[in-house]
């Protein structure tokens, strides 16, 4: 993931109605989405109103115990800054319950959802879907931990290996709250199907770097996982079937294509086109919604992508850092001067994300996926394949990946269906845009055929 420099943040929370004063006091976890990937937060607040004090924790950074300068809570709203370098960070947000506060968190002139949820102290042990057997499965030098759901009183149920997107997430596949393959599990389990879904590299109970995991490595793991569970005594299983959520559909169409184990492939808002590309769209929706010329966002992504280049040949750097700065600091000049607020010194932050930016295209899984073209795998398939969309999907979209999705399937002259969930994001979520600033604020729940459509696909194929 792209590392956030996190310099100063304040948060602003308004409840949604008039209420006593309630305490801010306790555990705080949640997420900041960064082009569509988490970045964990911890907060530890402690003490009474008017009397807090309190830390930050950003784990996948290493950066513990951060101390909270200020921590202050009136009738309805809270206050809190740290600092941890020079620039400006700011989350506003409101609570959704009183455990729950969803906003924005906005650093320089780029905001991201965030979402925070109190942790109960009670001890109170709620149920949850998708409960089963844990399991610590040995992969290739790593160990990888997982959750086995089998229905009770079926014999030889197909099994469907969840494998998650972009980003390190536990077993859940965990979105600000909302358990996208603990739901699945769920479901699946009451129509006789068995599932495992597991913890990523570096995630839970799972070994490993996850950044440092290559596109072989991820599939590498998929495969110890089916040889794990189809010699596993006292379970039988039927068919073997793949889901994969958006870069997870990456690495189960890899490990499909080259696995004869491998009978079904579900395809969830999967990409059917290079990394490289899926990043183009997003910079320039992210960039050219009125802030940013057209002719700056497309030099923009230009730039990126001549890094992306050099550091694939192993070419020298700088000319193209010294550009793209150069470049940076241009669209930065041109903001409103509101937005140009937030900056305290526009060089260092172009300084920082063109140093980001270095760090986050040199990854070995970023490498590994740039300039992969999964298409290429699904034209070898010899299995039925559903590929499911969400209508209001705005980071892997219907009308990019589709086309080269099915043309590849039809090279492969495989039985295929392409569905379409009318409102779903890209959680498949009902949603009213479909833009990740949304995800807190949407219920967690999926759209009302989404889980019928896959279910119904396995046990018709």
């Amino acid at each position: 993931m792209k590392k956030l420099v996190v310099l100063i943040i304040s948060f602003v929370m308004g409840a949604l109605t008039a209420q006593a004063q309630q305490t801010i006091a306790g555990e705080w976890k949640g997420a900041i989405i960064i082009q569509g990937q988490q970045l964990g937060v911890i907060f530890n607040i402690d003490g009474e109103p008017g009397d807090y004090s309190g830390t930050l924790d950003i784990p996948m950074q290493g950066a513990m115990g951060l101390p909270l300068t200020r921590v202050e809570q009136k009738a309805d709203s809270a206050f809190f800054t740290f600092f941890a370098g020079q620039a400006n960070g700011e989350f506003k947000g409101t609570f959704s319950s009183d455990s729950l506060i969803a906003g924005t968190y906005s650093q320089g002139p780029a905001s991201f959802p965030f979402e925070i949820k109190k942790q109960s102290s009670s001890g109170e042990v709620k149920i949850v879907p998708g409960e089963g057997e844990d399991l610590i499965i040995q992969g290739d030098e790593v160990e990888i931990g997982g959750t086995l759901v089998y229905p009770e009183g079926v014999n030889n149920a197909p099994l469907v290996i969840l494998i998650s997107g972009s980003s390190a997430q536990n077993r859940d596949s965990n979105i600000f709250e909302f358990k996208i393959f603990a739901e699945i599990a769920e479901h699946l389990k009451a129509q006789g199907i068995a599932s495992f879904r597991f913890d990523d590299r570096q995630v839970g109970e799972s070994t490993g770097n996850f950044m440092n995991t290559t596109l072989d490595m991820l599939a590498g793991d998929v495969v110890s996982i089916i040889d794990y569970l189809t010699a596993m005594e006292g379970k039988s299983f039927g068919e073997v079937i793949l889901l994969g959520h958006s870069q997870g559909g990456v690495v189960a169409g890899k490990v499909a294509s080259e696995n004869k184990d491998v009978d079904q492939l579900i395809l969830m808002a999967s990409t059917g086109v290079p990394l490289k590309e899926i990043l183009r769209f997003q910079v320039k929706q992210g960039f050219g919604e009125g802030i940013h010329d057209e002719q700056d966002v497309d030099k923009e992504i230009a730039l990126r992508e001549e890094m992306m280049a050099a550091i694939r040949d192993g070419k020298e750097l700088d000319s193209v850092k010294n550009e793209y700065v150069n470049h940076y600091k241009s669209m930065l000049e041109n903001l409103s001067e509101q937005q140009k607020s937030r900056i305290p010194d526009i060089n260092t932050f172009a300084q920082q994300q063109v140093q980001q930016l270095v760090a986050y295209y040199s990854t070995p899984q970023l490498q590994s996926l740039l300039f992969y073209d999964p298409a290429e795998d699904l034209s070898e398939l010899e299995i039925p394949v559903l590929v499911l969309f969400g209508e209001k999907d705005t980071q892997v979209t219907e009308q990019m990946n589709r086309v080269p999705i099915t043309n590849a399937l039809d090279d492969a002259g495989v039985k295929y269906k392409v569905s379409v969930l009318a409102g779903g994001n890209h959680l498949f979520q009902k949603a009213n845009t479909g833009q990740v600033s949304e995800y807190p604020m949407l219920d967690k729940r999926f759209t009302d055929s989404f889980l019928k459509t896959i279910s119904s696909w396995i046990t018709k194929n």
